[in-house]
């Protein structure tokens, strides 16, 4: 999945989402963590507050008219409870805390509105209902996830013009003015929502874009040294904490000075470019591949030894060999050496695993380039024969 890419735009509608499913799916798992702890904090603001209404509920009604209300407000609690324990999950997804979210909303609009049917005639009828702060609250504190509280919010008040037309004796007038308190909650929570949303998205993909930027090398795409040496550490660490092999490859193009020097540094550039691109496509994708100056490029390779690295770095000299590059016309063919090593016992830090994966580079120009070697553990430098 690629972030390099612009958007084509900035405006968050549903058919962008289509169109660009993956970038979606980053962002919102990029902002699920903070998603959890607003709806943790909505949960824990609202859910307390609506089951205390049990009180007031109880000096209006009484008998099994207030044993149904009171649980209806408890499901409403419970499933505010089962929100809050699954926000706490770790591997929980954005689209499964959209659905506990409905479950959530659709249990207090729908106990509201069995509350306006049971005080009918009762209690005076309140000039703005709750309702429509509730529904402004999920959209106010759930974005950039929209279809959630739109969902619960258009079904929520359709149910409660209903309840408030059919089962009570509002006059047309209150009604007309319920739906216009019910109709800006929406509007105003959706606006604000996808306005919202909007911001994120723009701020995600120009974090995203700085990312890629301060991590991979501008020209070939693959890790810059920086990040390729912070990765490589904590894959090295990890390799020696639990035991695991682990090998290095170091590559150089051969007579790559001559490359520039014959054909200009475009044309240089355009085989840096290509010989990246080859070496990606032999990996493996827990493999770490990066460039760390000129024409040097590593590759840690996790979960391999030496002689499986060897393997790799066999086909990929067989690849590079024979395959041209284009540039002004022209095919331009190249080799590279590749040194290899292999954490053992006395390789105590990254470092020392590199270093000695260069000097079997050194080795393999010495014996003729277009080749790999690795040092043995008895300190000897091990070629490869050149192909025939």
């Amino acid at each position: 999945m690629s972030l390099t890419k612009t958007w084509p735009s900035a405006r968050f509608n549903l058919l962008g989402q289509l169109r660009d499913k993956d970038k979606e799916k980053a962002f919102q798992t990029a902002q699920y963590p903070a998603t959890r702890k607003r709806m943790r904090f909505v949960c824990a603001i609202t859910a307390p507050a609506y089951l205390a209404a049990i009180y007031a509920d109880s000096l209006q009604i009484s008998g099994n008219a207030l044993f149904a209300l009171t649980g209806a407000r408890a499901l409403a609690v419970l499933m505010a409870l089962a929100t809050i324990i699954y926000s706490f999950k770790k591997n929980g997804t954005p689209a499964r805390m959209g659905v506990f979210v409905c479950a959530y909303m659709i249990p207090l609009i729908l106990t509201e509105n069995f509350e306006l049917a049971l005080k009918a005639g009762l209690v005076a009828l309140p000039e703005t209902p709750i309702t429509a702060f509730m529904i402004l609250l999920f959209y106010l504190f759930l974005p950039p996830q929209i279809w959630q509280p739109f969902t619960a919010g258009t079904l929520g008040s359709a149910s409660y013009l209903l309840t408030l037309t059919f089962l009570t004796d509002a006059s047309s007038g209150h009604i007309a003015n319920t739906f216009l308190v019910l109709a800006l909650a929406n509007g105003f929570g959706l606006y604000f929502a996808m306005r919202f949303g909007t911001v994120q998205r723009l701020e995600f993909t120009a974090l995203s874009k700085l990312k890629v930027r301060a991590e991979t090398d501008p020209l070939t795409g693959a890790y810059n040294r920086g990040k390729v040496m912070e990765l490589a550490t904590r894959e090295f660490n990890a390799a020696k904490r639990y035991r695991y092999p682990c090998a290095l490859l170091m590559l150089d193009i051969d007579h790559f000075k001559t490359v520039n020097d014959t054909y200009g540094h475009a044309t240089g550039d355009i085989v840096l470019t290509g010989f990246a691109k080859l070496c990606s496509k032999q990996l493996r994708n827990v493999d770490l591949f990066g460039r760390i100056g000129g024409e040097e490029f590593i590759i840690l390779m996790p979960h391999a030894s030496c002689a499986e690295a060897l393997t790799v770095a066999q086909r990929l000299l067989e690849t590079i060999r024979n395959t041209p590059f284009q540039a002004d016309k022209k095919e331009i063919f190249v080799t590279a050496s590749i040194g290899a090593a292999e954490m053992n016992d006395t390789t105590l830090s990254l470092d020392k695993l590199l270093q000695t994966a260069d000097t079997a580079l050194y080795q393999a120009k010495k014996y003729g380039r277009d080749r790999t070697c690795e040092i043995a553990t008895d300190g000897q430098a091990t070629p490869d024969r050149l192909p025939t």
